[in-house]
């Protein structure tokens, strides 16, 4: 005999499941299609959000695995309760970040965007998997991206832009 479940237990998940999901589904404005996190950065160098972003994912734990022609690698060994859900007792899980820069437009501004991966086997050519983080904990690395924001603009930005009476 199947048990029945009252229709408000089921509403009520499924309202909840929604709620929970849909606020997660869609990448952070301006990030384009697929990216995880991002921000847009004004008048500053490649080389110095570069060194920025390289030493906020150094605070966060993250080593520099690589750079590529527009970004940097990143990877951290997860934590035993990670290994355990994601499967990667045997072998060692991972977890890594992609960061890619990209030029917008003229000048020295520039879109900062990075996507996540849960990685297994790492280093190994022939097992090395990676799985895309879902955005349920995008927000984690938008902060990491904003404090790379947050240490490039110490200080205010200038009002002499705004045309005077």
């Amino acid at each position: 005999m199947i048990p029945i479940v009252p229709l408000s237990r089921t509403v009520t998940a499924l309202a909840l499941a929604t709620a929970l999901l849909s606020g997660c589904s869609t990448p952070p404005k301006g990030a384009g299609a697929g990216k995880y996190a991002a921000v847009e950065l004004h008048g500053f160098s490649r080389a110095s959000i570069d060194l920025a972003t390289e030493q906020v994912m150094e605070e966060a734990g993250y080593k520099l695995d690589r750079r590529t022609p527009d970004g940097m690698i990143f990877d951290k060994q997860a934590t035993s309760s990670q290994n355990l859900v994601w499967g990667g007792w045997q072998t060692g899980l991972w977890d890594r970040i992609q960061t890619k820069l990209a030029r917008r437009g003229e000048g020295d501004d520039f879109l900062l965007s990075a996507d996540a991966y849960r990685v297994i086997s790492k280093d190994d050519a022939v097992m090395e998997e990676e799985r895309k983080m879902g955005f349920a904990v995008q927000a984690k690395y938008q902060k990491l991206l904003e404090k790379v924001k947050t240490l490039l603009e110490p200080l205010p930005e200038s009002k002499a832009k705004t045309p005077q009476k």
